[in-house]
Formats: C-alpha cells, structure tokens, sequence
C-alpha cells in the first residue's frame, strides 16, 4: 500500500489517500507520518481514503492491533476521522471496533461528500 497526505487548509482537513496492497507496516507508517506531520492541528479531521486498496494483506491480529494503536496514540484524541470506503472491501471494520475500545471514534462514508459535511460541521455522529 502506499499513501499521500495532504492538507486541505479551506476545510481545514488532512486527507489521506490509501492504496495498492494493505500490510500492516505500510498503514503504520502512514499514521506515524499523519501523526508527525498534522498530529498538532487541534481538532485533527482527518478524511481518510481506502477506495483504492485493492487488497487486503493484514491478519486479524494485526488488524486489532492496528485499531488498539490508533485508539491509544495521544496524537490521536479528540480527533474526527472520516474513512471512505468501497460496499465491496471493507478494510476497516476490526480496526475501528479496536480503536473505538481506545477511545477514537471512526466512522465510515460511502462519499467524499458526505465525510466531507460531517468532518467540517459540528454534528457529534454521522445522520
């Protein structure tokens, strides 16, 4: 898997574009990279895009362990993180049950626009 970040500074958000082959070590060093860059910017929204994984390479236990550490980075807190993804892979879902244990909260949109109204507005949850 490889990554690009950028900051989108009218919306005030990072956004993330994922793909190729996710292994564990790649999505490390991607939110090692997220953090070191943009893990100051108070609130961090984040609009994460995994659309474009075209596989999945992580064991379950990496996947919890993943979720555990996005969950526990201090970096992390009071973040909002906007995941984009496909009906036909979903890369995310032992992740997000792990990190939502820790504390971080990362919902799920089919649609740039909609994580895009949800990242920027106030609204606690996605409608």
């Amino acid at each position: 898997m490889s990554f690009q970040t950028r900051y989108d500074s009218k919306h005030r958000v990072v956004k993330m574009l994922l793909y190729g082959e996710a292994t564990y070590e790649n999505r490390m060093e991607a939110v090692r990279q997220l953090v070191a860059k943009y893990g100051h910017l108070k609130p961090l929204r984040v609009l994460a895009d995994v659309r474009r994984i075209t596989k999945m390479s992580m064991t379950h236990d990496e996947q919890q362990r993943y979720g555990t550490y996005l969950g526990q980075l201090e970096a992390l807190k009071g973040a909002r993180v906007a995941i984009l993804n496909t009906a036909q892979l979903n890369t995310t879902a032992v992740m997000r049950n792990h990190a939502r244990d820790g504390g971080l909260e990362l919902h799920s949109f089919l649609t740039e626009a909609e994580a895009m109204s949800w990242l920027t507005s106030s609204a606690e949850v996605p409608s």
